[in-house]
């Protein structure tokens, strides 16, 4: 993973700030029924990085040196770490 261990952190650390299991339940149900997305797992995770507040971080201090993949790849980790959803 390309983002650095201390960035990681502080995505881990508001996802369980300011989401909820539940939250994330709800919005991933949400998705399913829109049936919009191409890949669910994806929106979901994206639209969780920002409901928690991250989109200002990530401009401002991750696109520095990751690009889309890289923090999708974190994203992903964090999703299975904080909510066990893989």
């Amino acid at each position: 993973m390309k983002v650095t261990a201390e960035h990681y952190k502080v995505i881990t650390e508001h996802f369980r700030k300011f989401t909820t299991i539940q939250v994330v339940i709800d919005h991933a149900e949400f998705i399913r029924t829109e049936g919009k997305a191409k890949d669910e797992s994806m929106r979901l995770r994206w639209d969780i990085m920002h409901y928690s507040g991250l989109t200002p971080f990530v401009c401002d201090t991750l696109y520095k040196y990751c690009d889309d993949t890289h923090i999708d790849t974190a994203l992903k980790q964090a999703m299975k770490e904080v909510f066990n959803i893989k």
